[in-house]
């Protein structure tokens, strides 16, 4: 990642951790249980999870495993993970500083490797996911859990262009197809997957970003999510609901792990 795309990854988080860790539904205690038996943790595992944001994930994984790790890039992000795990009173767990594209550990240390809604805001997110590889025991699996982009090349442009709107850091939505060809490509099968639509409101997604009504951001976002509704031209499926709008993002949930030999 270039230090410019860090700056601008770690001036969004800082400015946005509290207003993430309120309202971010990735980390809802419904969300976080839903993924805990998606993964199924046994109590030899170890985890760590990549871009782990105010720490939703490790916290509810680490009562169900040997230990778990989060790291991230943002410090403000980690004295919120660090804050939460000390509510819950959880002593197995622990976490980091670093970037992805570097995990600072040995080759095959961990079970299970995770990564959730973080790729969007990766530049080249296969050379993340060949790290989480590297660091993945030989039998271990790596979790992955994004948004998902149109396949539509139309669709998709402005999709990502709405994304990058509201938030700098965003690079883009991955489609599909986009998934499926990078885990081919690294020797990768799926194991299990799952995939969801989820209804968001626009004010709290703006608000999760650090944007107000009135906000410049806040304004050109919903000129262009409003401009897109006629046709679904962003594939968000837009609608008002009194004075908020109600639009989807489309989810995959990926637990792959590596091919068998022939």
């Amino acid at each position: 990642m270039s230090k410019k795309h860090q700056a601008a990854v770690q001036k969004q988080f800082t400015d946005t951790a509290q207003a993430f860790a309120k309202f971010a539904v990735r980390d809802s205690p419904e969300t976080i249980a839903d993924k805990v038996r998606f993964l199924k943790p046994q109590p030899g595992m170890v985890l760590l999870d990549v871009a782990c944001g105010p720490g939703g994930l490790v916290v509810g994984m680490a009562p169900g495993l040997q230990y778990a790790y989060g790291m991230d890039l943002t410090p403000e992000m980690l004295r919120y993970s660090r804050q939460f795990q000390a509510e819950k009173q959880v002593g197995n767990a622990a976490f980091v500083r670093a970037e992805g594209e570097a995990i600072p550990c040995p080759d095959a240390t961990f079970d299970l490797v995770s990564c959730q809604y973080a790729f969007h805001h990766i530049p080249k997110p296969e050379l993340v996911l060949q790290e989480m590889l590297r660091v993945t025991k030989p039998d271990g699996r790596i979790f992955v859990d994004d948004t998902l982009g149109p396949e539509s090349d139309e669709k998709f442009e402005l999709h990502n262009r709405i994304e990058v709107i509201r938030d700098p850091s965003h690079t883009k939505s991955l489609r599909l197809t986009t998934f499926l060809k990078m885990f081919d490509h690294l020797g990768l099968e799926i194991v299990s997957q799952s995939f969801k639509r989820h209804r968001r409101s626009f004010n709290q997604w703006m608000l999760r970003a650090g944007h107000k009504p009135g906000d410049k951001r806040y304004l050109e976002t919903l000129r262009l999510m409003e401009k897109s509704a006629t046709g679904d031209k962003a594939a968000f499926s837009p609608q008002v609901q009194g004075d908020d709008i109600e639009f989807t993002h489309n989810e995959g949930m990926f637990l792959v792990t590596r091919r068998a030999a022939l």
